[in-house]
């Protein structure tokens, strides 16, 4: 698979497994490891409670994934009004469990946004 896929749900948890799939997809069509397609679907699942609002659920999640020359590259957002920056202390436990699984990752704490990357 080489090509950009767009996927967009809700942002709720119970929805968060519908990212895990198109981001996994992406990985074994360019023929990813298990061991690294298990890193990366665990990096997905804590990008996406990274990028959650407990405090204001709603809105959506909206996942772009590119993938191509043994790259996937996905960036996620909560497109949502008022939304307050996330807490450093969420970012630290992404950092922690989460920011070795993948090659590089960036987020942008205001606009809920995060790229991740991971290679083949």
């Amino acid at each position: 698979m080489n090509g950009d896929v767009r996927v967009r749900l809700p942002a709720a948890p119970e929805y968060s497994r519908m990212a895990d799939i198109a981001v996994v997809h992406a990985a074994t069509h360019l023929g990813f490891s298990s061991g690294d397609i298990d890193q990366l679907s665990q990096a997905i699942k804590e990008a996406v409670l990274l990028l959650l609002d407990p405090e204001h659920p709603g809105g959506s999640l909206a996942l772009d994934l590119q993938s191509k020359a043994g790259i996937v590259t996905v960036e996620a957002q909560i497109e949502q009004r008022d939304i307050k920056p996330i807490p450093h202390d969420r970012i630290d436990r992404f950092e922690s469990t989460a920011g070795s699984l993948v090659d590089s990752w960036k987020l942008d704490p205001d606009e809920h946004r995060i790229w991740l990357q991971k290679s083949a």
